[in-house]
């Protein structure tokens, strides 16, 4: 895999989702109390991106029809059997790096 520097750490904000481009994809990063996670950012069901929902606790909000996603998993709360690809992501040196190569698979 060939990671990418996508943010600095000390960029993003604990509780925070923000939108980054890799590969000529829009990506979001959400900032959790556990750690940072990357997802495709777009919803499931209309492909709207998921950086213009709402971000509460460990739960992403789509802005458009309110589909919920566990932030920590991408798995899907409303409706369940929906799914996020969370993207591979490496943190080093205080930078965010992802692989381009599964966010352009991802889209």
């Amino acid at each position: 895999m060939a990671f990418t520097r996508v943010a600095a750490v000390d960029d993003l904000w604990r509780g925070e989702m923000t939108a980054v481009v890799a590969g000529g994809v829009t990506i979001v990063l959400v900032y959790l109390d556990d750690g940072i996670r990357a997802f495709y950012d777009r919803c499931a069901h209309l492909g709207v991106p998921l950086s213009q929902g709402r971000l509460a606790g460990h739960v992403l909000t789509c802005s458009a029809h309110q589909w919920q996603y566990d932030a920590r998993t991408g798995a899907g709360i409303n409706p369940a059997e929906v799914r996020l690809r969370p993207l591979p992501l490496r943190i080093a040196g205080g930078q965010v790096f992802v692989d381009p190569a599964a966010v352009a698979a991802a889209s």
